[in-house]
C-alpha cells in the first residue's frame, strides 16, 4: 500500500543538537527550584510534558506539580540560548536532500510527530536551516498525554486539511526509539526506525520495526513505500 503521510521525529531522527536540550532543561531546573533540583532521568522518546511530570516526582521535595508553565517558558528562553550559543546542532545523514525531495511531491503529506513542545521543536528546526512550514501536519509534546495521542491527532488533522480519512498503512512513523516505534504500532501505522539516535539496528529490530535502517544516507528503503 502506497505511503501518504510521513510523520518525522525530531531528536535523534532529523537532528541532534548536543545536549542543547537537557543542558536547558537542567538550567531551568535550577533556575526555578535551586540546586538541589535532579535532572536524572532518561528523556529519550518521551513527551516534553511526561518529561516534566517525571521530573516532579524525582524531585518531590521542590513542590513542582503547578509550576509547569514557568517551567516551560523557561525553558524555551535556555534551549533558545543554549542551541545559540554552543552551536552544536546537527542533521543526520541524508536528511536535508531527503526532506528537499519529498517536499516537491505532490502525493504525499510530510509531518512531524515530536515529544518537543511546539516552540521548542521550531527552534531546534530552526537551528540547522529546516523550516518548521516545510511540514504540513505537526503534533507536538504539549498536545497529547502519550506518544501514541499524537499519532491520532495527526490523523485528525489529515482529515481536517485532505478531506480524507488513511488506512493505518498509508502512514509511516519514522524515528529514533523504541517508543516510535511503540506509538506506530498502537495505529496500526508502518514503523519506520533509524539508528541514528541511542538504540541499534537489532534493538530497532527487536522492538519489532517494520523497517530498520542505519540512516537515511539512504533514503531507497524509505523511498519505496512511496
Amino acid at each position: 500500500m502506497k505511503a501518504k503521510l510521513l510523520l518525522f521525529d525530531i531528536d535523534g531522527t532529523i537532528l541532534l543538537t548536543g545536549g542543547a536540550g537537557a543542558k536547558a532543561m537542567l538550567a531551568t531546573g535550577q533556575k526555578l527550584f535551586g540546586d538541589s533540583f535532579n535532572f536524572d532521568l532518561d528523556t529519550s522518546g518521551k513527551l516534553d510534558t511526561q518529561i516534566y511530570k517525571e521530573l516532579s516526582k524525582l524531585n518531590a521535595h521542590l513542590d513542582m506539580g503547578h509550576r509547569h508553565d514557568e517551567f516551560r517558558e523557561t525553558y524555551l528562553k535556555f534551549l533558545e540560548f543554549e542551541l545559540a550559543w554552543e552551536n552544536k546542532a546537527f542533521l543526520m545523514p541524508g536528511i536535508k536532500v531527503l526532506l528537499e525531495d519529498l517536499r516537491k511531491r505532490q502525493d504525499i503529506t510530510l509531518g512531524l510527530l515530536t515529544g518537543n513542545y511546539g516552540p521548542a521543536a521550531k527552534l531546534k528546526l530552526k537551528a540547522v536551516d529546516i523550516q518548521h512550514h516545510w511540514f504540513t501536519i505537526t503534533a507536538f509534546g504539549d498536545e497529547g498525554v502519550t506518544r501514541p495521542d499524537l499519532v491520532e491527532l495527526a490523523l485528525k488533522r489529515y482529515k481536517a486539511l485532505i478531506d480524507e480519512t488513511l488506512h493505518p498503512r498509508e502512514v509511516v512513523v519514522i524515528g529514533d526509539t523504541p517508543k516510535d516505534v511503540a506509538c506506530a504500532q498502537a495505529h496500526g501505522c508502518v514503523a519506520f526506525a533509524v539508528a541514528t539516535g541511542r538504540w541499534s539496528v537489532k534493538q530497532l529490530q527487536a522492538a519489532r520495526a517494520d523497517i530498520v535502517v542505519d540512516n537515511l544516507g539512504d533514503a531507497s528503503r524509505l523511498l519505496e513505500l512511496l
